[in-house]
């Protein structure tokens, strides 16, 4: 047998198989990610009638509740770890993802139709909670499988690499079908997958992990308070900075992307391969990643990939409406930083959370869920500001004060933040580790 469990107390060196044990959870994640950020409206609208209006007001509202329910996920998390392991949490999250999922995809048509606003706003909590339930204590969940740095980026590259592949599979599936993205067998489909990627990935935890997520966590103290963390370890927060700029500088490029290709390169029909290139090479660029931060400290590794991303952003200067092999290469280009901009964030947090450990402070939770808070918001902010400065600026239309507008955010924003983040890793690297072991 490939999988065998680990007995209570023994962290589990390098392995293929725990590899794909922890990192598989990734795929049937991130693969709901370009439904919900690309084609919910749509869908509902095109196949129920239901009001645009209903529709944008319910998703702003879930959206702020979520971006909220992550510090306190993440709060409660540490403080139900006692009696309630990270593999029940995730469990329990998956269960209300799936029934949210489940009644978002496949709508009572009655209740949908005559009270959307309510009916969205109660699904998509519920699917958002789930969500959150399983997304914190499954980042935190590497704290606790090995204090060792290399194999800590592994993982989270694993993860990483495996949402990608889920990212991919979720775009590809219409071209597969032969369907629209916004028909009823693409959720079908999507559903299916869901269900099993969950089932797989919860199925692994359960049998490679439990013995050492379950045992007793009686080493460390009281989960502390986010006051407590800021009065008494306030070196913690140090990363927090360059990773709510850098994920600022991914979320604007996300945000307009589709707008971008449409209105200002005029490709709309190629939008989905260049979308695929793009997570392809993030898939690609993965190994070359992990490689370097095993050569060089791992602040410096991603602060060169946000500098290699930034460089190629500015090759946007060159290229122009139609030039669809310039925006093809610009496309690769930044594509090949976007694994290292998921992995290695996420692997310095993790060795945060050990230095926080290694002092008695139990805050895993606590500070992944303020991460997630982080990523929201930034996502939560380039809506704010960009799409409805777009649509002031009339780009419906053509207006060419909105193409000016669209042609600044995706291309120079994204560079400006990126590079201040840059800075900011380069100035604060050094004395986080010093830090680290003071704290």
């Amino acid at each position: 047998m490939i999988f065998k469990p680990l007995s209570a107390g023994r962290k589990p060196g390098a392995s293929w198989s725990m590899d794909i044990g922890y990192g598989l959870m990734g795929l049937p994640l991130a693969m709901l990610g370009v439904p919900f950020y690309f084609y919910m409206p749509n869908y509902w609208f095109e196949n129920w009638g239901v009001s645009l209006t209903a529709i944008g007001l319910a998703l702003f509202v879930t959206r702020l509740t979520d971006m909220l329910t992550d510090p306190l996920v993440g709060f409660y998390s540490d403080r139900w770890v006692r009696h309630l392991g990270y593999l029940r949490q995730i469990q329990l999250g998956s269960l209300l993802l799936v029934v949210g999922c489940g009644s978002l995809f496949f709508p009572f048509e009655p209740a949908f139709q005559q009270h959307t606003f309510g009916y969205l706003v109660l699904w998509s909590f519920m699917t958002f909670l789930g969500w959150t339930l399983i997304s914190v204590p499954y980042q935190a969940l590497v704290s606790k499988l090995t204090h060792q740095t290399d194999l800590k980026t592994r993982l989270t590259s694993f993860r990483e690499g495996f949402g990608l592949i889920g990212v991919m599979l979720a775009l590809s599936l219409p071209v597969i079908l032969s369907q629209s993205p916004t028909s009823l067998e693409v959720f079908q489909t999507l559903f299916v997958l869901l269900l099993f990627g969950l089932a797989l990935a919860l199925l692994l935890q359960a049998w490679w992990f439990k013995e050492v997520l379950n045992g007793p966590e009686g080493d460390f103290n009281h989960p502390v308070s986010i006051q407590t963390l800021w009065r008494q370890h306030r070196w913690s927060f140090g990363i927090m900075p360059a990773y709510f700029l850098n994920n600022l500088a991914n979320a604007f490029p996300a945000t307009l992307f589709m707008f971008f290709v449409t209105y200002a390169l005029q490709m709309e029909a190629q939008a989905g391969v260049l979308l695929a290139v793009f997570f392809v090479s993030g898939v690609l660029g993965l190994p070359f990643w992990f490689w370097l931060s095993t050569k060089v400290e791992k602040y410096q590794a991603w602060a060169f990939s946000m500098l290699f991303s930034a460089i190629s952003f500015t090759g946007l200067i060159w290229v122009g409406a139609g030039d669809f092999n310039g925006y093809l290469l610009v496309c690769i280009l930044t594509g090949l930083s976007l694994g290292a901009d998921l992995a290695l964030p996420s692997s310095l947090q993790v060795d945060l959370v050990h230095r926080l450990e290694r002092k008695s402070v139990r805050a895993a939770g606590t500070m992944f869920g303020l991460w997630g808070l982080l990523t929201k918001l930034a996502v939560a902010l380039s809506l704010g500001i960009a799409l409805p400065l777009l649509e002031a600026l009339q780009l419906k239309q053509g207006a060419p004060a909105a193409m000016n507008a669209l042609w600044w955010m995706y291309g120079l924003v994204p560079v400006v933040l990126k590079l201040v983040a840059v800075v900011w890793v380069f100035r604060q690297g050094r004395q986080w580790g010093a830090d680290f072991e003071a704290g």
